[in-house]
C-alpha cells in the first residue's frame, strides 16, 4: 500500500477503504507493533481483517497477536429522554474525529529507472540522448511520488503516481548532428565534403548542433478503480491516465478490468487486462490490449519487518495498431523489503518477446539504412549513430564495397545491436499518512 510496485504493479495505485465498524479494537503484535482503533471486519482459521480509521485495510496472521482489547468509546454516552424537557433528549456534538484522522498516503521513493507493460520510462531514452549503448542498468535516476485517498468507501480507490527525472532534463544538441534547423535533416556529409576538397561547404552559423527536446519527461499516472466483492473473488474496473510532459505524447488512456481469485489466499492471485482506449499519438497504439497475471506473498504481516516477493506477467494481445504483434510483453519479479515507514525493493524486467518493441515508434529509426526487419530483434545502437566519428566509419565500410546490398549489410552489422533483453532498477523510499 503505497508503494510503487516494478513494472506493473511500478508503476498501478492500489487503494482500500472503510466498511462500517463491527468492533473498535488495539491489537498488539509479538514483534511490538500496535494497530490502535481498527475496526474487524473479517475472519478466517488463521488470519483476521481490519481496517483502522483512515479506512486501510490490513490482514493479520492469527499467531502473530500477542493481545487484542476492545477500545473504550471516545464520545459520553447520549442522555436517556426526559419527559418533562420539551427539546427532547440531549445528544452530545459529534467528536472531531468522526472524519478519518488522515486525508492521504504519500509515498516516495528515488529509482534508476522505471518500466510499464515492457516498456523502460527513462534509461533508454538517456542512451539516445546521450549517444551511449543499451544497456541493462541505467543511472536515470528519478523521484516517485503515489498519493492515495484514504477514507472513501471502501469500494472506490483512487490515486495519481508522478515521476520526477532528477537527472538529463534539460535539452541538449542532437548527439553531434548538424543541422540547419532544429529537428531538421543531417547535414554532417557537408563536412566531409569540407575535409575531402579542403574548401567549406557550409555556413558554420547555419549549419551546426541544435538543441533538441531530448531531456527526460515527467509522468503522471492516475487511477480510480471500483471493487464488487462477491463469492467468485472480487471484480474491478476503472480507469488508467498517463500524462507524459511530451507533446508528442499527451495523454495515454486504458479501459482496466481485474479480478483477484478467492482461492491460494497465500499467493494472493489477481488478473487485470489492460485495454488501450484513448492515444493521442495518431491512434497508433489504440485498442491495444495487455493480459497481466499477479502473484505475491507478504512474509511477517503486521511486523514491523516484513519481505514481499512478487511476480508480474504481461502478454500483448497487440502492440500497436501497425506492427500487430503478439507476445509475453514482461517477465518482471519483484522483492521488497519494509521497516515500518521505509521501503527498499529490487525489481528485474525481461522482455521475452523483443519483437515488441523491434519497431520505430519504441526504438527509433537513427541509423544510416532503416530497420528493414521488425522482427529479428536487432535496434540501432545509439553510440554508433552519430557523430564525426561514426560518419567516417560508416563512409570506410560502405566503400569496401559497390553492390548496395553487401554496404548494408556491413553498415547494419556495425550500428546494430541486440534488444536489451533483461533490465534492473531499485526503489528505496518512505510510506506516511497526512
Amino acid at each position: 500500500m503505497g508503494r510503487i510496485l516494478g513494472i506493473s504493479s511500478i508503476l498501478l495505485l492500489i487503494l482500500t477503504f472503510p466498511l462500517e465498524s463491527i468492533l473498535a479494537v488495539t491489537i498488539q503484535m509479538n514483534a511490538g507493533r500496535i494497530f490502535k482503533k481498527v475496526s474487524i471486519q473479517k475472519e478466517s482459521e488463521t488470519e483476521i481483517e481490519v481496517v483502522d480509521p483512515d479506512g486501510v485495510i490490513y490482514r493479520i496472521r492469527k499467531d502473530k497477536i500477542k493481545q487484542i482489547t476492545e477500545d473504550t468509546p471516545d464520545t459520553v454516552p447520549e442522555f436517556a429522554s426526559d419527559e418533562s424537557i420539551p427539546t427532547g433528549a440531549v445528544k452530545t456534538p459529534s467528536p472531531k474525529d468522526s472524519l478519518p484522522e488522515h486525508s492521504i498516503l504519500l509515498s516516495q521513493s528515488l529509482s534508476n529507472d522505471g518500466a510499464f507493460q515492457g516498456s523502460d520510462l527513462f534509461g533508454e531514452r538517456q542512451a539516445r540522448r546521450n549517444g551511449t549503448s543499451y544497456k541493462d542498468f541505467y543511472e536515470a535516476y528519478f523521484l516517485t511520488t503515489s498519493v492515495e485517498i484514504l477514507g472513501l468507501p471502501k469500494q472506490f480507490k483512487l490515486g495519481l503516481t508522478m515521476m520526477n527525472p532528477l537527472v538529463d532534463r534539460s535539452n541538449t544538441d542532437t548527439d553531434l548532428r548538424l543541422q540547419s534547423t532544429p529537428g531538421g535533416p543531417d547535414q554532417t556529409y557537408l563536412l566531409d565534403k569540407s575535409i575531402a576538397t579542403g574548401v567549406l561547404q557550409f555556413d558554420p552559423n547555419e549549419v551546426k548542433t541544435r538543441k533538441e527536446k531530448n531531456g527526460l519527461y515527467d509522468y503522471l499516472f492516475t487511477r480510480a478503480m471500483y471493487d464488487h466483492e462477491t463469492k467468485l473473488g472480487t471484480f474491478s474496473a476503472g480507469f488508467l491516465f498517463i500524462n507524459q510532459n511530451d507533446p508528442t505524447y499527451v495523454m495515454r488512456g486504458y479501459w482496466v478490468i481485474g479480478w483477484k481469485a478467492p482461492f491460494w489466499e497465500w499467493l494472493n492471485p489477481q488478473f487485470s487486462i489492460n485495454n488501450k482506449m484513448l492515444n493521442d499519438y495518431g491512434g497508433t497504439f489504440q485498442g491495444t490490449h495487455n493480459y497481466r497475471l499477479t502473484v505475491s506473498h507478504e512474509f511477517f504481516k503486521g511486523e514491523t519487518f516484513r519481505i514481499t516477493p512478487s511476480l508480474v506477467v504481461g502478454y500483448a494481445e497487440v502492440n500497436d495498431n501497425t506492427d500487430r504483434k503478439k507476445g509475453i510483453s514482461d517477465i518482471s519479479p519483484r522483492l521488497q523489503f519494509d521497516y515500518g515507514k521505509f521501503f527498499f525493493a529490487a525489481n528485474m524486467m525481461y522482455r521475452a518477446t523483443p519483437a515488441l518493441v523491434d519497431n520505430a515508434t519504441y526504438t527509433p529509426n537513427i541509423g544510416a539504412y532503416p530497420d528493414s526487419n521488425a522482427n529479428d530483434g536487432l535496434t540501432i545502437d545509439p553510440a554508433k549513430a552519430y557523430g564525426y566519428k561514426n560518419e567516417l566509419i560508416i563512409n570506410y565500410i560502405s566503400s569496401l564495397s559497390d553492390d548496395p546490398a553487401v554496404k548494408r549489410a556491413l553498415v547494419d552489422h556495425y550500428q546494430q545491436q541486440h534488444i536489451v533483453h533483461v533490465i534492473f532498477f531499485y526503489n528505496i523510499g518512505y510510506t506516511i499518512r497526512i
